[in-house]
């Protein structure tokens, strides 16, 4: 029984992942960049749950619960990362692009929850007591999933609401003018000699359109 849940968990991984990896790369010849990192982690997975044992289980068991509630958690708080008009004018403006968005994460975090509850059913759980594999408490993983997201939201916060988020909305209003209403998406520094060097990309948008306009300014 712990041969056929092991096994069964690892043909399913197996096939997301090369499924998502086929459309990664469907999107990457017709849409540009796509950042996807989950197709070559269930494929790694997948084939250590068909060749490994009971501590692989685990492993893969704890990277499952993991992600899963960091997942949830990046659900929970991507709201608060942009305004909600600009949420709405891209669900507006590309309403099946935000379709996609949400069936990928929901499938995604689908599959974990499955996952989680295949590895954590009995006959895995008996075979780890089995192999004398210490067990571990499942609140860790959990904990430091969504500990770790909401650390990074955070430092991100911080970063876009400081005083150069607001010059950088400020250049970015020299360029396209008071038509448009501005968010700062994305600002880093790196200290060049004689200064520091910053980059920045500022969300633009009205009702009828929405902009992209990447910045790059010198500090002393």
């Amino acid at each position: 029984m712990y041969a056929q849940i092991s096994r069964r968990t690892g043909i399913v991984l197996l096939a997301a992942g090369i499924v998502d990896g086929a459309v990664t790369f469907i999107r990457l010849a017709t849409a540009g960049p796509y950042p996807a990192a989950f197709d070559s982690i269930a494929i790694v997975a997948g084939i250590l749950l068909l060749r490994g044992g009971a501590r692989v289980a685990l492993w893969v068991r704890t990277l499952a619960i993991f992600t899963l509630v960091a997942g949830v958690t990046l659900v929970v708080a991507a709201p608060f990362y942009q305004p909600l008009d600009l949420t709405f004018t891209e669900i507006r403006l590309d309403l099946t692009g935000f379709a996609i968005k949400v069936g990928t994460m929901a499938f995604a975090l689908s599959l974990l929850l499955w996952v989680v509850r295949e590895l954590g059913r009995q006959p895995i759980q008996d075979a780890i007591a089995t192999a004398r594999i210490r067990r571990w408490d499942m609140h860790i993983p959990a904990q430091a999933g969504g500990g770790f997201v909401l650390l990074v939201f955070l430092l991100l916060w911080l970063a876009l609401h400081g005083q150069s988020a607001e010059l950088a909305k400020s250049l970015a209003m020299q360029q396209l003018g008071p038509d448009y209403r501005y968010h700062l998406s994305w600002i880093s520094g790196r200290s060049n000699g004689h200064g520091t060097s910053v980059s920045g990309v500022v969300t633009a948008w009205n009702h009828k359109e929405i902009k992209t306009v990447l910045l790059h300014w010198e500090t002393r």
